[in-house]
């Protein structure tokens, strides 16, 4: 991770916009003010942060320390809703106001800065905002951040140095780019009302409905809703403020199998906008309850995969738009490789960037991204400033393009308009609204399944696997048992756990398994997709942005809202050889020894 993203990333951490406590979250709170009466505190406070930007620049000298190019403040104000109902009572129930703010600081030049440097300390620091706009208040708080900043930045600067003479040989491109130019785009909102009593109500007559399953172990229903005003100031003419309304209900619960193998499983509805209690969503919400307390009782019944397997694999479903957040969406990703005292880190470089020009997918496939068409995904200006345009990613199979931000790399210099801003203040690239299109003719359900059987005998198996869906770490958070850890490394993908994986038989027969893992895996299995379905699945999802992003990043619930950005993937089945199933090996935990509250014992037991 460069140093840019890792300070942001501990800045962020320190006050994250989750379902916590107001006490637990440090702000400043100032009295608003307004110039004269002319301006509202809003416009002010955007005016006066532009001023000290400049100031700051003007400013900011060390001798014989390199002077800044470019500063940007980035500022984030939301409220938050957060509800946890469980076996019928509300466990959270919280409403508050958070405020965080980040100030960045460039020494340098464009070609040259003290930016994307491992091991350094950063040219970013942190900024206690006010809860409501306060142009003085925000001034003082920037000229300290803007001296913090300055005084990372000439450190990591020097370091860098030290490092680059070590590689005086290598060519490297430039660390940043000139931007668009002055933009401004504002957005404003009235103060927004949540229906907390009536979405309390009905998370709590949703969570009930686990006294219907005794024999899961634990079970929670969320609701976060999330409403975000974020800012971006910059010395270069930047002025952009957002506002984004989402929102997520959430199922989560766990249980063991016999063997004592811990598992989970957790859906959500994700939306964009601020819910109410009423008769649709409770409705959607008692079929997702339903819907994950079923298929964990499933899990928890179906038998271990009997043993590993290298056979052609059919995901179906949400597991195809998953499979391509979790790999391609961050394999597209511009970041180049970012600095150390050895050099680059190149494991920590997306692996298609050397693969400009050249095939990457099958010759059937297509990749598009497109952020200005309807979808969960749509947005009018990146974090940036630019306008985005639909990009072709792959024609062909041939890799055309990349996400790109301001930050370039040995293949491509200028931004694509892709840079994304979680609420938590990250910035980096992320796919948008994006689509795989199969110039081949899709196959029906049925005439897949006989090309996945056919496909699995010649590898000599009478059976193959099909994987409806991955396991979703934005809503569940990191496996809760050490042997179903992904793998990673480099030249692999990071793969999430699969969560429902079916065996099917040359007779028809469908088994449920668990205990199944996908084994390592180079990007190169992306060009082993050797069919597509007739119809499209459309997934809406939420991921980090950038390298570390995509749907393999295991956030929870408590930063499925914070640290994410919306996208949208709309694919085909997809039936891929070059993947391994690989039977999960590990101790588990005795079960129990006090049988669970709502079990029933049999009158023999009870005897």
């Amino acid at each position: 991770m460069n140093r840019r993203t890792k300070a942001l990333c501990i800045a962020a951490a320190l006050v994250v916009l989750a379902g916590v406590s107001g006490d637990a979250i440090a702000t400043a709170h100032a009295p608003s003010e307004a110039a004269n009466g002319a301006s509202t505190p809003e416009a002010v406070e955007l005016e006066g942060t532009a001023a000290e930007l400049a100031r700051g620049m003007a400013g900011l000298r060390l001798a014989g320390a390199p002077e800044p190019y470019r500063a940007e403040a980035r500022f984030v104000r939301a409220d938050l809703l957060s509800l946890d109902g469980s076996y019928g009572g509300i466990v959270t129930n919280v409403v508050n106001r958070q405020a965080i703010g980040a100030v960045e600081v460039r020494v340098g030049s464009f070609e040259r800065d003290n930016s994307n440097y491992f091991g350094g300390d950063s040219g970013v620091a942190r900024v206690d905002v006010a809860l409501d706009a306060a142009p003085r208040f925000m001034r003082k708080k920037l000229w300290l951040g803007l001296d913090r900043a300055f005084r990372g930045a000439t450190r990591a600067y020097a370091q860098k140095q030290v490092t680059l003479k070590r590689l005086a040989d290598e060519v490297r491109p430039p660390d940043f780019t000139p931007g668009v130019g002055a933009v401004t785009h504002v957005e404003t909102a009235d103060p927004i009302v949540f229906d907390r009593e009536g979405l309390a109500a009905m998370v709590a007559s949703l969570s009930a409905r686990f006294r219907n399953w005794p024999q899961i172990d634990n079970g929670d229903v969320h609701l976060q809703i999330l409403r975000s005003h974020e800012s971006v100031v910059s010395t270069d003419g930047l002025v952009l403020q957002w506002v984004h309304e989402r929102a997520v209900l959430a199922v989560v619960a766990d249980t063991r199998a016999e063997d004592g193998m811990h598992l989970d499983h957790g859906l959500a509805i994700h939306l964009q906008r601020s819910p109410s209690g009423d008769d649709e969503l409770l409705s959607r919400g008692e079929e997702l309850v339903d819907r994950v307390l079923r298929e964990l009782d499933e899990l928890a019944r179906a038998p271990m995969i009997e043993e590993e397997y290298d056979g052609p694999i059919l995901f179906r479903g949400a597991a195809a738009s998953q499979f391509l957040a979790a790999t391609v969406a961050t394999e597209i990703a511009g970041s180049p490789a970012p600095l150390a005292d050895g050099g680059p880190i190149m494991e920590l470089e997306p692996g298609w960037q050397k693969r400009l020009g050249k095939a990457v997918m099958p010759p059937f496939v297509d990749l598009v991204d497109d952020p200005t068409a309807e979808g969960f995904g749509r947005f009018v200006y990146d974090a940036e400033g630019y306008r985005p345009e639909p990009l072709s990613i792959v024609r062909a199979g041939v890799l055309e393009s990349l996400l790109m931000t301001r930050t370039p790399n040995e293949y491509v210099s200028g931004s694509n308009g892709r840079a994304r801003m979680s609420p938590s203040l990250e910035v980096g690239p992320s796919i948008s609204n994006f689509e795989l299109r199969s110039r081949a003719r899709g196959l029906s359900p049925t005439a897949l399944e006989r090309d996945l059987l056919a496909r699995a005998r010649e590898d000599g198996y009478e059976f193959a696997y099909i994987i409806e869906s991955l396991r979703d770490g934005s809503v569940l958070g990191p496996v809760p048992r050490e042997s179903g850890a992904a793998y990673a490394g480099t030249g692999k993908l990071t793969l999430p756990l699969p969560a429902r994986v079916i065996r099917l038989d040359a007779d028809g027969t469908r088994t449920l398994v668990r205990g199944a893992l996908l084994g390592p895996a180079s990007v190169r299995v992306l060009r082993r997709i050797r069919a597509t379905g007739q119809a499209s699945h459309t997934e809406p999802l939420r991921i980090p942005v950038g390298t570390f992003g995509g749907f393999g990043a295991d956030v929870g619930m408590d930063h499925v809202l914070s640290q994410t950005v919306d996208v949208q993937v709309k694919t085909p089945d997809l039936l891929i050889d070059g993947l391994e199933l690989l039977v999960e090996r590990g101790e588990h935990e005795r079960l129990p020894t006090l049988v669970h509250p709502l079990r029933r014992q049999e009158p023999s037991e009870a005897q």
